[in-house]
Parts: structure tokens; C-alpha cells; sequence
């Protein structure tokens, strides 16, 4: 498949997985994650503890305050889902340009970007290690498929390859709290149907974990939530499972398309995009949605006639990070989830 073919696919896939409320409630504490004062993530462990601060209990997340763009008016139609720094107050995303993409890093409270990628490659769907150092993301910059690769998070330095795609797609890293283990969704099966792996950061043997796609390792690195299409049906909806792939359990069960999952910082709840609210004119969009991660308490958060996806929380867990289509261009935003 040569590269238009190759990143037309990818667009339809990164589209097709990105994509009034029911009531519930959700308390969540919410906490000023310290990273200066807790210093770095221990890597030495496969497992950490989410360390226990001092906190603010938030009651009943129902609506948003403080609504901001933070990449101003993006003309190209393509920017992708943001990706929030796990030890600074920045950001990262990727911007398609004819038949390649770059990856840029932003500050929050500034729209002025860096890139971070600069080769005439598809750079997609990065994602940070816990210590924040480096990115990992899909590219296919050998010219055989999409595999995964190795950055440093500022740019310095050079590219390390993990992952080798000849006829098949790596995409959609999350790296475990160890900044060691990467699970990853790729096209390897036979079958050509999505799937979750699981690989070192330095490569080697791969291991399948599942059927699956947008998988996201929980903060303590114990447990991976993942999207997954409901069997006999087209929707698809949340799962989790173990980081060995094993006690797969269905999380949410809307008649929608629940999608993009991301953990808060505690472990305690998961944001995504949803399109199960049914607007004044009949027609259905994605908005910004929240669940425990027992899966109950579901809470439509966003509600705008637009399509709003792609929900990450920045490093302190008080601020969510998305895509949307407002005013006719896709930007990233953010909103501080209010009472």
C-alpha cells in the first residue's frame, strides 16, 4: 500500500475510532497532583502506588466552566486529539500536511508550537512516558507500514525505532507506569481485525492481548481500559482488562458509540467522547462524557451541537484537554468540569 492509500486508511480509522444526558452523579477527589514535590515516576517497579494528596472534593461534575481554545483557529481540518504532558503543563498533538503529519508540542496558556517530528512521515497518535522524557508514537518513516518509535519529549536528540510494520498498523501507544511496557493497537491478527498488544520499550517479542482498539493504561499501570465493538451489533463501547490481557470486562453499555477513553490521574474515573445524547434536531454528535471506573455514575459533561472528542485530563487532573469542531474548525480546547 503506498502512502496516499496508506494515509487515506488512516484518517478513516483515526476518524471512525475518534468519532439529552442521562443524570448521574460522580464524586470524585480531585487532586493537585505535585509532581515537583513527588518527584518523578519510580520506574524500577512494574506496578506504582497513585500517591493520596490532599484534596477538594468535587460533587456532581454536570457541567463546564471555563471554556478555552487553546490552538486558536486551526484551518487544517486534520489536527488530531490532544495528548496532555504527565509532568508539565503542555501538550502535544499531530498536523497532517498533504501526505505527511507532524507532531507539535504546545504549552497550555500559549499558542505558540513547537515540532517535535520534521521528516517527510506520517508521525501519529503519540503518547508520553510516565516520567514525561520521551514520546512514543506510530510512523512510518522506514517506508514498511506503521510501527512504533521513540522521541525525546523536547525534540533533542534522535528517533529510536521499537516496533516494525511491514503489512500491518501500530498506532495508539500507552505506555504503563513501569516507562517500560507499551500496549498498542495494530492490524497483526490474520484477521485484519483491530487488536491489543504489548511490547518492551526497547522492542522484541510482542505479545497479544486482545481484541480491541484505543487502549489506555490506567495511572498505576494495573489495568487498560479499550474500545471494543459489541458483539452482533455496530456500536462499540468501553472495556477493561488486566495489563496481562486477562478478567476482560465490558464497562459501559449505551445504545451509542462510546469511544476515546482516558484515565484521570487517580485511576478513579475515565472521560470519553460519546454520541449518545440525541440533539433538538434529531441528529446525533459526539460529546465529552464521564464514568467511574467501576463503570457506573455515566455523566454527560459537554453538549454542544458540534462534535467534541478526544478527552484527556491535564497532569493535576482538574482540567480536560479535547478536539472539537466548533466555529467550524477543529482546535483543541480545555473546560474545567464544574458543579
Amino acid at each position: 500500500m503506498n502512502r496516499v492509500a496508506r494515509a487515506g486508511f488512516i484518517v478513516f480509522l483515526l476518524i471512525i475510532i475518534g468519532g439529552c444526558a442521562s443524570s448521574g452523579q460522580i464524586r470524585v477527589d480531585m487532586v493537585e497532583l505535585d509532581v515537583e514535590a513527588e518527584g518523578k515516576n519510580e520506574l524500577d517497579t512494574r506496578f506504582v502506588k497513585v500517591p493520596s494528596y490532599a484534596t477538594t472534593a468535587i460533587d456532581d461534575w454536570t457541567k463546564v466552566g471555563n471554556l478555552s481554545n487553546l490552538t486558536g483557529n486551526v484551518t487544517n481540518t486534520t489536527i488530531s486529539k490532544p495528548v496532555a504532558s504527565p509532568t508539565q503543563d503542555a501538550f502535544v498533538f499531530y498536523q497532517f500536511s498533504g501526505e505527511s503529519s507532524t507532531i507539535y508540542r504546545q504549552s497550555l496558556g500559549s499558542k505558540a508550537r513547537s515540532p517535535l517530528t520534521s521528516d517527510d512521515a506520517l508521525d501519529l497518535t503519540p503518547a508520553f512516558t510516565p516520567d514525561g522524557d520521551y514520546l512514543v508514537f506510530s510512523s512510518d518513516r522506514t517506508g514498511d507500514g506503521q510501527g512504533l518509535w521513540r522521541v525525546r519529549s523536547d525534540g533533542a536528540g534522535g528517533i529510536t525505532q521499537i516496533t516494525s510494520s511491514a503489512s500491518s498498523f501500530d498506532l495508539e501507544p500507552s505506555v504503563a507506569a513501569d516507562g517500560e511496557t507499551i500496549v498498542f493497537q495494530s492490524y497483526r491478527a490474520n484477521d485484519m481485525k483491530p487488536s491489543i498488544w504489548s511490547v518492551n520499550m526497547n522492542g522484541g517479542l510482542l505479545t497479544l492481548l486482545g481484541y480491541g482498539e484505543s487502549p489506555r493504561v490506567s495511572p498505576d499501570g494495573r489495568r487498560i481500559v479499550f474500545v471494543r465493538q459489541q458483539q452482533g451489533k455496530s456500536n462499540k463501547q468501553l472495556w477493561v482488562m488486566n495489563i496481562d490481557g486477562s478478567g476482560q470486562t465490558q464497562l459501559t453499555n449505551s445504545q451509542a458509540n462510546d469511544l476515546d477513553p482516558s484515565w484521570h490521574p487517580t485511576g478513579r474515573v475515565i472521560v470519553f467522547s460519546s454520541n449518545e445524547a440525541v440533539k433538538p434536531s434529531g441528529e446525533t454528535d459526539f460529546d465529552i462524557w464521564m464514568v467511574r471506573a467501576d463503570g457506573t455514575d455515566r455523566v454527560q459533561l459537554t453538549d454542544n451541537a458540534s462534535h467534541d472528542d478526544g478527552p484527556m485530563f491535564e497532569r493535576k487532573g482538574k482540567t480536560i484537554l479535547f478536539r472539537t469542531n466548533r466555529g467550524g474548525a477543529w482546535n483543541i480546547y480545555s473546560f474545567q468540569p464544574q458543579l
